[in-house]
């Protein structure tokens, strides 16, 4: 049963009158009742007179519902579900020909048939429009382009995020065990001989380990429990060697307020303990942080004899692999990274531009 024009029409009025088209009369229809007559449209029988439900008319009217719904959603169908994803997943020529062939030779070989078989010759006066089917074509074809597209894209940023996350976790998880049995070592000894330097460097691992695991769980952190990490880091590592002297950390500039993702520095930090080949040399190796204009700038140094043979653990350079990747992924065109080795010196060089625009 269907509700006439007038009924429906004060029905959509009781609900509220939509804002006008722009360029429209005052007196212009609402959109509910455009939409509304648009519908009406595919019930519209081509026999006027004759009964609703002659051939004619239902033939019509079917006709009508598949043009203008199920025709346009098998286009959106095809290209979202087959035609786009064989495209991406098969760089070839011939994925991307057949599409456009599709959308121009479909509409022909399905309405205009139809058009004269059906209603030309056996109803002698419907005519199927056969330009509003290639529009229609061509809508529904790029509406599944575009959707497919806008799901690859969020997918792949998806993937992106998980993998980075993986990314940290994995290196949360590398712990350089030699440093953590040196450092466990030495705290022992200090036990022994200094009680307040051995609670003192139990603490500062304690905080290490828990900003490690724990702190670090969001997309950034300020730049001062960064740098507070770091220097425990150095603390410790310091421990180890009679030269008392070594490192040399500076920090110039403001670190208030300032964000950036968790661990992107402690990395370099490793490898240049990893790389040092004579830590009897006073400031063998230096870390400086310089901060401007919410650019952070960040420089490694150490000395690195390539005459001279050191050990690495397994997990040497995967640290600075994941870093890079984290870099590309967090600010892409936003940092740079340049490392070198020469004068028998291991120079790392980063600059993180924390600007949004």
């Amino acid at each position: 049963m269907f509700l006439d024009n007038l009924s429906f029409n004060n029905f959509i009025l009781q609900l509220g009158q939509a804002d006008s088209f722009p360029g429209f009369a005052n007196d212009s229809k609402n959109f509910f009742q455009i939409l509304l007559s648009n519908i009406q449209t595919l019930f519209v029988h081509p026999d006027m007179g004759s009964e609703i439900i002659s051939l004619s008319n239902l033939t019509g009217i079917c006709c009508n519902i598949f043009g203008y719904i199920l025709f346009p959603m098998s286009i959106f169908y095809l290209f979202y579900v087959y035609f786009i994803p064989k495209a991406l997943n098969n760089n070839s020529i011939k994925n991307k020909i057949i599409p456009v062939l599709f959308v121009l030779i479909i509409p022909f070989v399905i309405i205009k048939p139809l058009s004269y078989f059906i209603f030309t010759i056996g109803f002698g006066s419907y005519y199927y429009s056969l330009s509003l089917t290639y529009i229609i074509t061509v809508f529904f074809a790029c509406a599944g382009f575009f959707f497919r597209i806008m799901e690859n894209w969020l997918l792949t940023e998806k993937i992106a995020k998980q993998n980075l996350q993986s990314e940290l976790a994995l290196l949360k998880n590398q712990i350089n065990p030699h440093f953590l049995f040196n450092t466990l070592n030495n705290i022992d000894s200090l036990i022994k001989s200094n009680v307040d330097k051995a609670s003192e460097t139990l603490v500062k691992l304690s905080n290490i380990l828990r900003y490690m695991i724990y702190d670090t769980n969001i997309d950034k952190v300020k730049l001062s429990d960064e740098i507070k990490h770091i220097e425990s880091y150095i603390d410790l590592q310091k421990i180890q060697f009679a030269n008392m002297k070594l490192v040399s950390f500076s920090v110039k500039g403001k670190t208030d307020n300032i964000m950036i993702a968790p661990m992107l520095f402690i990395p370099f930090v490793e490898n240049a303990f990893k790389h040092c080949t004579d830590k009897s040399i006073e400031q063998a190796i230096r870390f400086t942080f310089t901060i401007e204009n919410n650019i952070v700038n960040f420089k490694s140094v150490n000395v690195s004899d390539k005459t001279k043979t050191i050990s690495k653990d397994n997990s040497s350079g995967i640290g600075l692999n994941i870093t890079k990747r984290r870099l590309e992924i967090i600010y892409p065109g936003k940092h740079t990274l340049n490392i070198k080795e020469e004068n028998n010196t291991f120079t790392v060089t980063l600059s993180v531009n924390l600007n949004e625009h």
